[in-house]
């Protein structure tokens, strides 16, 4: 039996009462063995990163391979930007919970998760830890938000990500994640979009590393991905979102302006904090705009608008390296724990927006993802109404996310109450 003890930690205000949320930053000393894309350029422009798109989503053409020129192992210390959250009062008296992984997709960072919108109504992680007791860890997925940063072509690629979800893991369950002084007998990881890609490769790896997968917004059919390509218009996000995205410089420049022109009258200059401005290099993409947003995750009319323009107003980029080894994971695993994946009904990416039009007798698209769990203890394919590929944009969100503790609550994946 092992004490929780968090007294090292800054404790974050937070609107939900019912748990205690902490930031973290994890280091972590990974490596992997990542393809070497120089037979394409890094995007410079707006129109480069088109032509990047166009080139990806071109029919009869595999682009991953075109741009292919070698494989290097990449090696490096990085740090994670973490959440861990505990239902409150627990600290003392925590004893071999089941802690929840939580993997965000392309376009999001570890909020996807925790929703602070409309007084965190849509946080999973309010589901999770003040309903059913669970722990969670979300992080900002490697190159992301304010995790460490890297080359976004031959670095910042899906399985260096991958090591890095496998670290944490493994300090959950031995005991050594920072600051946590608890050692965790049993780990679940949920993914959304792109983060449950990560989640179904870590358990092709490493079968053993989880008790249960919960992949979100997924599906084994990639024919559709090509439409989130095109559908997001992606330009260079320093472009996009300068202020935000690009250098701090850009603070300066626009002070410079106001001052110069004489409006700081009209307009207060702009105060910058240091986790403000992200400063991702050329290479680094996002969606163009509001309308795009709709597009890749929102099915009208079943969302509060306000929160679509939440969304576009705190949306995240994607590398070049992570779209072109999107499709690059293993086609199996055999992990042998419960697997639900739950998707939306009308999800872009991965249904091409009809996830019961299959064209044949599997009762969904998700549901033949089966296949490539031939091991699993259990398999389940549930579609949420009414839904997009954004899960947790949607007004039924909560619903969906006590679906998911139920199931794990049923496989004996219990948290501590």
């Amino acid at each position: 039996m092992h004490a929780f003890s968090l007294s090292a930690l800054a404790l974050l205000s937070s609107s939900a009462a019912a748990r205690t949320c902490h930031n973290i930053t994890v280091p972590v000393s990974i490596s992997s063995r990542n393809g070497v894309f120089n037979n394409t350029a890094v995007p410079q422009t707006n129109l480069d990163a088109t032509t990047f798109v166009q080139n990806q989503t071109r029919q009869g053409q595999n682009f991953t391979a075109v741009a292919l020129t070698a494989y290097a192992t990449v090696t490096g210390n990085y740090n994670i930007s973490a959440q861990f959250c505990l239902p409150s009062g627990s600290n003392s008296t925590l004893t071999n919970p089941t802690v929840q992984i939580l993997t965000h997709g392309i376009g999001f960072d570890k909020t996807y998760w925790d929703l602070p919108y409309n007084n965190y109504n849509y946080s999973y992680v309010d589901t999770a830890v003040d309903e059913y007791g669970y722990c969670t860890l979300s992080y900002d997925r490697l190159g992301i938000g304010n995790s460490s940063h890297g080359e976004p072509r031959n670095e910042i690629q899906s399985f260096l990500e991958i090591q890095a979800l496998a670290a944490m893991t493994r300090m959950l369950r031995n005991g050594s994640f920072p600051t946590v002084n608890h050692t965790f007998s049993k780990v679940v990881h949920v993914g959304h979009s792109f983060g449950s890609a990560q989640t179904f490769a870590l358990t092709a790896m490493y079968p053993n590393i989880s008790d249960g997968i919960i992949l979100t917004g997924w599906s084994t059919n990639g024919s559709f991905v090509g439409y989130f390509g095109a559908g997001a218009d992606f330009q260079q996000a320093n472009l996009n979102q300068p202020l935000r995205f690009g250098s701090a410089s850009n603070y300066a420049v626009l002070n410079s302006f106001l001052e110069n022109y004489a409006l700081t009258d009209l307009v207060a200059p702009v105060q910058m904090a240091p986790e403000q401005s992200l400063a991702y290099v050329n290479g680094y993409l996002t969606n163009s705009n509001v309308n795009s947003q709709q597009y890749l995750f929102f099915l009208p009319p079943y969302f509060d608008t306000g929160l679509l323009y939440y969304g576009e107003q705190t949306k995240q980029p994607v590398t070049i390296g992570e779209l072109l080894t999107l499709g690059s994971l293993p086609a199996m695993s055999t992990f042998k724990g419960p697997v639900l994946v739950f998707t939306g009904s009308n999800d872009l990416p991965y249904c091409g927006g009809d996830c019961l039009n299959t064209g044949m007798s599997a009762p969904s698209i998700p549901s033949t993802a089966s296949t490539a769990f031939p091991n699993a203890s259990v398999f389940e394919a549930y579609i949420q109404p009414v839904t997009g590929h954004g899960l947790n944009f949607h007004y039924n969100a909560t619903a969906g996310y006590r679906y998911i503790q139920d199931f794990l609550m049923a496989q004996n994946l219990e948290s501590q109450r």
